[in-house]
């Protein structure tokens, strides 16, 4: 097995392992510390890993971690994230608009992550099938889905607006 240096994969990964895990369960504080027991877990779990892919190998170690945040918590309104939904904004482009994290929020954590790895990372779906365990048409079927229902609640909020001249 090559060497294991946790500071390089640290530098590599850390930020967007942090952005990817923030986007699954939009705490900050809760996300710092998933991120961070992603790392225990890879260094623990170093000697199982194959080589192959460390990032398909660390993205599914921080999926997992999220869920089980989520399993652990209610999730959080809009409102309570405060400037911490920013973070998410800047981090994914969303020129600021809230309405666009408010039609991320309304997704599952595993539509997030389906839907923000191929628009924000551009990845392959066969690498998103990989990360998360499941079948590249049943990630392609999802992100249809998912891109469906982030236009629903844009269009919703939309006519909102028109509606109540916001």
């Amino acid at each position: 097995m090559q060497e294991f240096d946790m500071d390089e994969i640290v530098k590599l990964y850390g930020g967007k392992l942090f952005r990817y895990v923030y986007t699954l369960i939009c705490d900050y504080q809760e996300a710092e510390d998933v991120v961070q027991d992603v790392f225990v877990a890879a260094y623990q779990a170093r000697a199982r890993f194959d080589g192959r892919n460390l990032s398909a190998w660390l993205y599914k170690i921080a999926y997992n971690k999220s869920l089980d945040s989520l399993r652990r918590k209610k999730p959080l309104s809009l409102h309570e994230l405060g400037e911490d939904a920013l973070v998410v904004e800047d981090s994914y482009d969303t020129g600021g608009d809230p309405a666009i994290m408010t039609a991320l929020k309304a997704l599952s954590a595993e539509e997030r992550f389906i839907l923000l790895g191929r628009i924000t990372e551009s990845l392959e779906y066969a690498e998103l099938a990989g990360r998360i365990g499941l079948s590249e048409p049943t990630v392609r079927k999802r992100y249809e889905r998912a891109k469906k229902k982030v236009a629903a609640q844009l269009c919703k909020t939309e006519s909102e607006e028109l509606k109540y001249g916001l």
